[in-house]
């Protein structure tokens, strides 16, 4: 018999990221705690329909760091319309190179 697994409380600041389970062919969803960096959940697919499910189950998130996906974007803002979305680091630097090429 298997013990259930804890339940984590939901993280004010999420961070949202995609990962490949089979690369071009099938994506996953990882949810983590940005300030304890513990894993929060991992949805089947990288679908807006499955973040705001999952966001409108578990309420409570203020800030939502993710990439630049607008799927992700788009559950987040039908979702929880008060939340501040950030990108991440990387997302931010990619953007600058392409809007600021003369950095370089």
């Amino acid at each position: 018999m298997a013990l259930p697994l804890p339940q984590c409380p939901v993280p004010r600041v999420l961070g949202v990221d995609d990962f490949a389970l089979r690369r071009g062919h099938r994506y996953a969803t990882i949810l983590i705690d940005v300030l304890t960096h513990a894993r929060v959940d991992v949805l089947a697919d990288r679908t807006a329909q499955t973040l705001t499910a999952w966001l409108c189950a578990h309420p409570g998130v203020e800030i939502v760091c993710r990439d630049g996906s607008a799927a992700y974007a788009q559950a987040v803002t039908d979702a929880l319309p008060d939340a501040v979305q950030v990108s991440d680091r990387w997302q931010c630097a990619m953007r600058r190179l392409v809007l600021q090429p003369e950095i370089l």
